[in-house]
């Protein structure tokens, strides 16, 4: 009978194919998250052309003055026939911000959309002997051999090199030497011009784009969202709310399972009644409860009622305990020891499974939790980590998802590597239903 009811071979393959479809599927946002993690910021959200380029992020070289460099592809160059850049030498000092900025160091350095490092660099004094690019805002006059910058002065320049209009049609690009710093998404997306770059102006053909992998991004993300004062308040909560849970709900379903008592049935239906009751009902007078406390803009809203147990837990948990040999207890009893005795010695030991199951779902559900921390935690040094990746995500103009990427990979990193340690117990917990006796 058994062997006719095995499935055959290519209904078994059928299943195995479904669930592997479903299974690659379901990964596809880990794999996207983890390979924009690893690319440049020009690369993040600009369509693939297949499934390498999605997953390999694609940079750039060049040869800029005999000498090939990784390089960014600052913006095309149109130009009409008969029209024409240079290319020059200063022959006299000027600050880096007068190329760029129509209005004087009094006032951007008064501006708080621009950083230290980006202030450092536009009043960083352009030395003789730079190349620049005379254009639309820094106009050269060859007959003159001057160079009048945006800001209105003239300095002394000598001519190196002229573009035209490239005769086949190609594209120009103006290029820039590419760092590692690029990777932060402030400052490669301010157009303060960084003279002690090497930089160039080359047709499409001479850049090559080659493979990059950029683990820059994962320093500056950490230091974006605050890691370390993150996944202390995180692990915190994280200690406090799973020992709690843990302690409680073990406490209560022990009673509801081995103890007899007056209307212990009745509080049981009640206890489950609450699992029913959704959280937006209870939001809000629970917020003004712990308001009347004093307790928001603090840690305890999260983890003191994780002291009284969980519902969900406390069922759990009383279904194991009630497969458990009842015998054990009551050769427990005439030994002499006592009910919680016999929790710690007799009945915690046989549901190690399923006790670390409960650890685990709710170190997870802390873990990521987001909108108990957005509810209850008013200052940015009290942030978990959910809420700082919010909170980086929020304060860019346009989401720097290479950044935010690399911290959503560390901040998932923890579950990854504590599911697989932790897989055997987790099934076992979930397909155990207690020991037959």
């Amino acid at each position: 009978m058994s062997a006719d009811r095995r499935p055959s071979w290519y209904a078994a393959s059928g299943i195995h194919l479904i669930l592997l479809v479903g299974a690659v599927f379901f990964l596809l946002p880990l794999v996207w998250m983890i390979a924009t993690s690893f690319k440049p910021l020009e690369e993040t959200m600009r369509r693939p052309d297949g499934i390498t380029d999605a997953l390999i992020g694609t940079g750039y070289r060049a040869t800029i003055e005999g000498r090939p460099y990784p390089v960014v592809r600052e913006r095309p160059i149109d130009l009409e026939p008969g029209e024409a850049l240079y290319i020059v030498r200063t022959e006299q000092p000027f600050l880096a911000g007068e190329l760029a900025l129509s209005f004087g160091p009094d006032l951007w350095q008064a501006d708080p959309a621009f950083s230290r490092r980006e202030l450092e660099r536009m009043d960083a004094p352009v030395t003789p002997g730079m190349r620049i690019l005379g254009d639309e805002d820094n106009r050269f006059d060859p007959q003159r051999g001057t160079l009048t910058l945006r800001s209105g002065r003239e300095v002394r320049a000598t001519l190196l090199r002229t573009i035209t209009a490239l005769q086949d049609g190609q594209a120009l690009w103006l290029v820039r030497q590419w760092k590692p710093q690029d990777t932060d998404a402030k400052h490669l997306a301010s157009k303060i011009p960084d003279v002690t770059r090497a930089w160039d102006v080359l047709s499409e053909d001479r850049i090559q784009p080659i493979p990059r992998f950029v683990a820059y991004n994962f320093p500056v993300a950490l230091e974006q969202v605050n890691f370390t004062r993150s996944l202390f308040n995180t692990l915190f909560l994280c200690i406090m709310v799973v020992t709690g849970t843990v302690v409680s709900s073990v406490l209560v379903a022990y009673g509801f399972a081995f103890l007899s008592f007056r209307g212990r049935d009745l509080l049981f239906a009640l206890t489950l009644a609450t699992i029913m009751i959704p959280f937006p009902v209870t939001m809000i007078p629970i917020y003004l409860l712990y308001r009347d406390l004093g307790w928001i803009g603090t840690f305890k809203p999260l983890w003191v009622t994780a002291w009284f147990g969980s519902a969900f837990f406390i069922f759990l948990l009383r279904q194991f305990f009630l497969d458990m040999p009842r015998d054990l207890l009551d050769a427990a009893r005439i030994d002499g020891c006592s009910e919680l005795e016999i929790l710690w010695h007799v009945v915690v030991p046989l549901a190690k499974p399923a006790i670390a199951m409960v650890a685990l779902f709710t170190f997870i559900g802390t873990w990521k939790d987001f909108l108990g921390p957005l509810i209850y935690l008013n200052h940015e040094s009290q942030f978990t980590l959910s809420l700082s990746l919010q909170a980086f995500a929020s304060e860019h103009g346009g989401t720097p998802w290479h950044l935010l990427m690399a911290a959503s990979t560390v901040f998932s990193l923890p579950l990854i590597i504590l599911f697989f340690l932790t897989m055997k117990t987790f099934i076992r917990g979930i397909a155990t239903s207690g020991l037959k006796g």
